[in-house]
């Protein structure tokens, strides 16, 4: 599942990096000589910068959870698991 979880994670960072993208863009400074007819859209980046931090988090309380199932049970498998809970 965990594995699973960072898939998901990478492809919405991809998806935000990818709505972002432009030909030919630049980074996102602004300067007063030049226009911002070609710059790259920042606010996906601040979206993949959020989904890191979250996708951070979730896989920080997965393992988490992993561990205390497998200090309680002493396996993870789920069909064993069954039979000890009753």
């Amino acid at each position: 599942m965990l594995i699973g979880l960072a898939i998901i994670e990478y492809a919405v960072s991809l998806f935000f990096i990818l709505i972002g993208y432009r030909m030919h863009g630049r980074a996102p400074i602004y300067a007063p000589d030049q226009g911002i007819e070609n710059m790259v859209d920042p606010l996906p980046q601040a979206m993949v910068l959020t989904t890191i931090i979250i996708g951070l988090a979730v896989a920080v309380v997965v393992v988490s959870l992993a561990v205390r199932i497998y200090e309680k049970y002493g396996t993870f498998d789920i069909t064993k698991i069954r039979r000890l809970s009753g």
